[in-house]
């Protein structure tokens, strides 16, 4: 039995009002002895009186020792039941003892026994030695075996044993003195045995021990009365008497207080407490999460709990004795009968079976069965039940992702890294993946920190706002930078989960990491692709930015001066176009390497794109001169090393660059502003002659200013209306037109006639070429259409440029089209001009273009013909009506072989293509005839007209003698 329900069934003691009726019964019996002793013994009157008094005394106290008996022999309480068989022998003794007293005692002794006063005293004292040892027994918790009767007919003989002896005595007179001497020292045990069981009634607080106190009490009252007496008071033998039997009747109260009332309310306590741990069951039976029920040996219901009902749906009404097979499925039964047979044989059963009804899910139930039993004999069958629905429908959830499952496990076992700390942080458990990622032994591991694999990546403060953050009781997720044993570093996405105990203090951490680190050097090469060249590996325009503001930084703060040389390569289009884009990208990277090579360690060489790269250098000088001089030297060395022949796919190739230059001196300097002054000193080189450094000059600036303000109207040109067809005679040997070329011009609102040379660069820059370009188609048609109903001029032709922008946009074929269309120009008197340069971009591209307008009539000239790098198969590919003779040759035609050389082979080379030549810049009548004399056929240049609007263009240019003589 717990401590708690032994407590509830201790019967409640109210020892101090005990005490008090205890204290109140000896202090009144006390006074009303005294009172007793000190009245004359007339007080009984008669001495017949007190005889009849005394006898019935005796009988009495006969009378309550057997009564003394009975409460022994049928004791409820395990106190008493150990001391009974004693009790019984003892009280046996004394109750036989008071009887024979009573018979030898002057007043009730049998007139035919001869036995003096000597014989009662002696059945007296030896009964109140018997009293004296119950006294012992119930300190002592003497306890003697065997049955009760055996000690019963004990008694009986020690009786008639002291009954012998005390016969025998009746003709020997004993002492009263001796009498009174054994009374008194009888009564002196007995005090100290009244002591003693009030001393144990503190410590055991059961007020039956108050009572043995009391009883021993007037039990030495009576035995010290009498040793003071004797038989020589009536009174005083009265008040031994009255003593004696308050001593038993105290006994026999603590008997039945410990005996009978204890057990019996402590019956009537259990007896509640087992009501209530009944109600108790019964709550809880009903109320588990599970059906519970009882079946007999017949396999009949005897009890289901409120679960039970509802899992199998059974009224309450149904249940008594009803068979088990009446509420499952008919095919269940067979079944589910199999294993309460195995029950019913002393086995525990535990399966699972499901029942469906019509239109229903099927429900799964669990059932655990266990044999009950009686006296070691089975009597039924104890069934739980469980609706497992839920888990079931879980399961096979389970089981149709678990093909997935399968498929993500290797890839989760590969992923996740997990350790467990305490909450010191020392490591108690990691799993394979931690061992291979750190290359340590999982024994070196265990009992560590994680020291043992700190990168020193991470600062202080960052593993100090970790453990801020997971000592709450937080979770924890971030990146962590971690040593391998041998020295490798890697990184791990980290999440750290806190387990929390019952008093909200994180007692283990859990570390789930997955392997960053291939993602993380992504980013590193992703930041640093963001920052550096693609091509190259030099940094890029962002970095050099930040290069930049350092140098200007590093100027101020140390009184220094640094350079910008922004630099460009010579004509390297022409070399990409020739050998293409991949020869084009070898050619860049040997060119960061050169000028790389040229620099120190501490400067910066950056590619802003295309064939511009910029040197940033650091720390030159002091002074200004100095700089200047360095930087020089340096650029110097770098435009040297450039200009040494590059090898590109086992072709040798040559090229040279041009750099602008602009000083470093940290006051004022903005990185924008010097990277544009830079870029104007890099024109400037350009348009000097290239291959060539020049230092930045203000007047650049007012230079570039008016090329952006040019720029700048330049957008609005064609809205205003200033853009102009300007048109140039092409003339035969007779000096007849045969066509005209069409040259735009700018006539702007506030400069006036603005060059070619000036706007059309800028237009090239700033892809307006395109929409200038078109305009031009569209002016030349709709004039080609106007001169249809001239009969003079509709015989012409009509050239114009197109810039390479213009022809390899996707749109441009169209554009023709539409343009031709819409003014319903005759397209066979439209002559494109094309450069060679453009020839050399997707070449196949170039001539499906060129075919498809060659179908609607369309002509091509080759403008500029032997300035490029021509490549006679391109050249027979091209479906090409002309060529024109460059400028540059017919220049000197009078003075240089090397021009006749080459102005005959190329009318050669066209003849021999059955290409029609035109021979461009003729300014000389000398010119005129030379190129005469060498076959050529169709002329242009100021010779005879220079480019003029439509209404001063001449229908014929003069004679031809006259020409010759002017």
């Amino acid at each position: 039995m717990k401590t708690e329900e032994r407590s509830r069934l201790e019967v409640p003691v109210d020892l101090r009002s005990a005490q008090r009726k205890v204290l109140f019964l000896a202090v009144m019996s006390a006074m009303v002895a005294a009172l007793v002793l000190a009245t004359p013994n007339a007080l009984l009157g008669s001495d017949k009186a007190a005889e009849v008094a005394h006898f019935i005394a005796e009988m009495a106290a006969f009378a309550v020792a057997t009564h003394v008996i009975a409460t022994a022999w049928c004791g409820l309480s395990p106190s008493v039941c150990r001391v009974a068989n004693a009790l019984i022998l003892c009280f046996g003794v004394i109750a036989g003892l008071d009887l024979l007293h009573a018979m030898t005692h002057e007043a009730g002794h049998h007139p035919m026994l001869a036995l003096n006063e000597s014989t009662a005293d002696f059945y007296w004292i030896a009964g109140r030695l018997f009293q004296l040892a119950v006294v012992a027994v119930l300190l002592t918790h003497l306890s003697l075996p065997w049955q009760q009767t055996w000690w019963a007919l004990g008694a009986f003989v020690i009786l008639c044993i002291i009954a012998f002896i005390g016969l025998r005595m009746g003709t020997e007179q004993l002492s009263a003195n001796a009498a009174e001497a054994g009374a008194a020292g009888l009564a002196m045990a007995n005090l100290v045995a009244s002591f003693a069981f009030y001393a144990r009634l503190r410590a055991r607080k059961d007020d039956s021990e108050l009572w043995l106190a009391l009883s021993t009490f007037f039990a030495a009252a009576s035995q010290l009365i009498f040793g003071l007496y004797g038989s020589r008071s009536v009174q005083a033998e009265f008040m031994v008497d009255v003593f004696r039997l308050g001593s038993y009747a105290c006994l026999t109260r603590a008997l039945y207080l410990a005996g009978v009332r204890g057990p019996i309310r402590r019956l009537v306590l259990a007896e509640n407490l087992l009501k209530e741990r009944e109600s108790e069951l019964n709550t809880i039976v009903e109320n588990i999460p599970a059906g519970l029920c009882r079946l007999d040996a017949n396999l009949k219901l005897r009890y289901a709990n409120r679960n039970f009902r509802k899992i199998m749906r059974i009224l309450h009404r149904h249940l008594p004795g009803t068979p088990f097979d009446a509420f499952v499925q008919p095919e269940d039964a067979p079944v589910l009968k199999d294993h309460f047979q195995h029950a019913l044989a002393g086995a525990r059963v535990e399966f699972d079976f499901s029942t469906s009804l019509a239109g229903a899910e099927p429900r799964y139930r669990h059932v655990v069965l266990a044999p009950t039993s009686r006296e070691g004999v089975i009597n039924g069958v104890l069934a739980i039940i469980s609706d497992v629905s839920e888990r079931e429908n879980a399961i096979r959830q389970a089981a149709d992702a678990a093909h997935e499952t399968l498929e993500l496990k290797s890839a989760l076992d590969a992923h996740a890294i997990v350790a467990v700390t305490d909450a010191r942080g020392v490591i108690t458990r990691v799993n394979d993946k931690f061992v291979a990622i750190s290359k340590y032994p999982r024994e070196e591991l265990i009992g560590k920190t994680h020291r043992i694999i700190n990168s020193g990546h991470h600062p202080k403060g960052f593993f100090a706002d970790m453990w801020k953050v997971i000592s709450s009781g937080e979770v924890w997720n971030g990146e962590i930078c971690n040593r391998a044993k041998d020295g490798t570093r890697y990184w791990v996405q980290t999440t750290i989960v806190p387990l929390i105990n019952e008093k909200g203090v994180p007692e283990q951490y859990i570390a789930i990491r997955a392997d960053i680190t291939k993602r993380k050097e992504a980013e590193a090469e992703a930041q640093r692709m963001a920052l550096h060249d693609a091509l190259t590996g030099l940094p890029n325009r962002r970095l050099m930015g930040d290069r930049l503001q350092h140098a200007i930084d590093a100027a101020h703060r140390e009184r220094s001066f640094g350079a910008l040389l922004m630099l460009d390569m010579d004509n390297f289009k022409d070399v990409n176009d020739s050998f293409g884009h991949a020869a084009g990208d070898q050619l860049l990277r040997q060119i960061a390497s050169r000028i790389t090579e040229c620099v120190r360690k501490t400067d910066t060489v950056a590619r802003l794109g295309g064939d511009e790269f910029v040197v940033i250098l650091e720390k030159l000088a002091d002074t200004q001169a100095q700089a200047t001089a360095n930087t020089l030297d340096i650029g110097t060395k770098i435009l040297e090393a450039l200009r040494q022949p590059y090898t590109l796919s086992a072709q040798t190739v040559n090229t040279s660059a041009s750099i602008g230059v602009v000083l470093v001196r940290g006051d004022d300097d903005c990185p924008d502003e010097m990277v544009k002054q830079a870029d104007m000193a890099l024109y400037e080189a350009k348009d000097e002659g290239r291959n060539r450094i020049v230092f930045f000059d203000p007047k650049l600036q007012s230079e570039i200013n008016s090329r952006a303000e040019l720029l700048r109207e330049l957008r609005w040109a064609d809205e205003r209306g200033e853009l102009r067809l300007f048109y140039q005679p092409v003339v035969n040997a007779n000096l007849d037109i045969i066509g005209v070329e069409g040259l735009i011009r700018w006539q702007q609102h506030r400069l006036g006639l603005v060059s070619p040379a000036d706007f059309i660069p800028l237009a090239e820059q700033s892809n307006l070429i395109i929409a200038i370009g078109e305009w031009v188609l569209k002016e030349a048609c709709r004039q080609l259409r106007e001169w249809e109903g001239d009969e003079l001029r509709k015989h012409w032709t009509l050239a114009v440029n197109v810039s390479a922008k213009q022809f390899h946009d996707e749109n441009f074929v169209s554009s023709v089209i539409r343009i031709l269309e819409a003014t319903e120009a005759p397209a066979g008197k439209l002559r494109l001009e094309l450069t060679e340069s453009m020839m050399h971009v997707n070449v196949d591209r170039t001539i499906v273009k060129m075919q498809t307008l060659k179908t609607l009539g369309v002509l091509f000239a080759l403008d500029d013909f032997g300035t490029g790098y021509s490549s006679l198969s391109y050249l027979k590919r091209l479906p090409l009506d002309h060529l024109k003779i460059d400028k540059s040759f017919v220049n000197d035609l009078e003075t240089d072989s090397n021009d006749v050389a080459i102005t005959r082979t190329v009318l050669s080379l066209a003849e021999n293509m059955g290409l029609s030549v035109i021979a461009e810049g003729v300014e000389t009548a000398e010119q005129l005839r030379l190129l005469r004399s060498y076959g050529c056929q169709a002329f242009q240049g100021y010779y005879f007209s220079k480019p003029v609007p439509k209404e001063q263009l001449a229908i014929s240019v003069g004679r031809t003698s006259d020409l010759i003589s002017s």
